[in-house]
């Protein structure tokens, strides 16, 4: 690898344009950089040259761990290498760029929500399950290490990614350190870690729990400096505020009980932490809800507009257009009245013949209903004959008697 004066600014390994410091730790520094080969910006973490002699095996552990992971919530290493810098060599590790603060900077802003650190555990809890099943544990879980990557999805306001394997070990090799020695940082450091003691999987999730303990309020459980942090743990257990509730007091008081055969293991945390996140969620959608209504006031029920009539034209001889005046007149007197269809008128030509029929059978049943009611116009008048004189004359006399009714 060519020698460099310094990193910023310098082409990495020929390829990698280093720009801006990220952070610094104990062990190296991270910078942003632009891999020139594909065209993405990524995340250099540039080990540091004056370590002890265990550093190159551990950064050598380092990479090929983080090389064997792949999951959504851990830091995805891309590339590594070791290259030249001022004469020295350095260890590098390429890694994927999480655009985003991490949880130390996070909390410095305010407590997190309980929702968003529910979800947040969980997705940490299930890629500590992930490494604990390949045999693996963190031993440096911390704010610190979180990254937060902004969420794009609705009801997410981020994700988070655990990131700095450069103090994991595996579970079954010697250990890499000094008998006696701390490797983590103090205030999440389990009982165990604070004694000494063989530590396993347990260990992550101790120090996850104290990490949302700090997420929901703000606080360390234990601060002080690395000797009082360590003897506070080994002398109590740490306070969770009643207010948080029943179910987070009963996760935080599982996760950090002091004898790691009490504590859940990554897979059972993250279940109760992802029942936990829908719980809140569901929770806080009904207080919303009903806070709305209650700002908004009941419902009021209007009550039912009675239509207006439909005003119908009685005269006979109204043009059709006069008609459909009339109804939009109506209809826009009132915009709830229901317009009632109406029959089409025939034409006059063909109203001039049915109204001469109906005036004679009218004609007709006047003639009848007097001749009904005048009895008198049915009497029959007799006739009348002339006078004779004689026999003959009285014949004839007797003979209209006997016809007359």
């Amino acid at each position: 690898m060519p020698a460099i004066s310094g990193p910023v600014g310098s082409l990495l390994a020929d390829r990698f344009l280093i720009g801006g410091l990220i952070g610094t730790g104990g062990m190296a520094s991270v910078y942003r950089a632009t891999d020139t080969a594909l065209g993405r910006t990524v995340a250099i973490k540039l080990f540091r040259a004056d370590g002890g002699a265990s550093e190159p095996e551990r950064q050598s552990g380092e990479i090929a761990l983080l090389a064997s992971l792949n999951h959504f919530a851990l830091v995805t290493l891309f590339d590594a290498g070791t290259t030249t810098v001022e004469g020295v060599p350095r260890t590098f590790i390429v890694m994927e760029l999480v655009d985003g603060p991490d949880l130390r900077t996070r909390i410095n802003d305010g407590p997190v929500s309980s929702v968003d650190a529910a979800a947040m555990g969980a997705d940490l809890a299930e890629a500590l399950h992930y490494v604990h099943e390949r045999g693996i544990i963190h031993r440096d879980v911390k704010p610190a290490n979180v990254l937060l990557a902004p969420s794009d999805f609705p009801a997410r306001s981020m994700h988070a990614k655990l990131a700095d394997f450069g103090i994991a070990r595996l579970l079954d090799e010697t250990r890499l350190t000094a008998t006696g020695s701390l490797l983590g940082t103090a205030s999440y450091l389990s009982p165990e870690q604070a004694l000494g003691a063989a530590i396993g999987a347990p260990t992550d999730v101790y120090s996850l729990g104290l990490v949302l303990l700090e997420c929901l309020t703000g606080l360390r459980a234990y601060p002080g400096t690395a000797v009082e942090s360590a003897m506070a743990r080994l002398q109590r257990q740490p306070e969770i505020p009643s207010d948080l509730g029943r179910d987070w007091s009963e996760v935080l008081a599982a996760m950090t009980a002091r004898d790691a055969a009490d504590r859940p293991t990554a897979a059972e945390a993250s279940l109760l932490l992802r029942a936990l996140a829908t719980d809140t969620a569901h929770q806080n959608a009904s207080q919303n809800a009903s806070q709305n209504a209650n700002a908004t006031g009941p419902t009021l029920l209007m009550p039912a507009l009675t239509p207006a009539p439909t005003l119908l034209l009685a005269a006979a001889d109204a043009a059709p257009t006069e008609i459909l005046k009339a109804d939009a007149a109506t209809s826009t007197s009132t915009s709830t009245s229901t317009v009632l269809p109406i029959k089409p008128r025939r034409p006059a030509s063909r109203r001039v013949p049915v109204l001469l029929a109906t005036g004679v059978a009218l004609i007709a049943l006047a003639i009848a209903a007097l001749v009904i009611l005048n009895p008198a116009a049915n009497t029959v008048v007799p006739p009348s004959y002339p006078a004779v004189d004689g026999t003959l004359g009285t014949h004839l006399h007797e003979l209209q008697e006997s016809v007359n009714p």
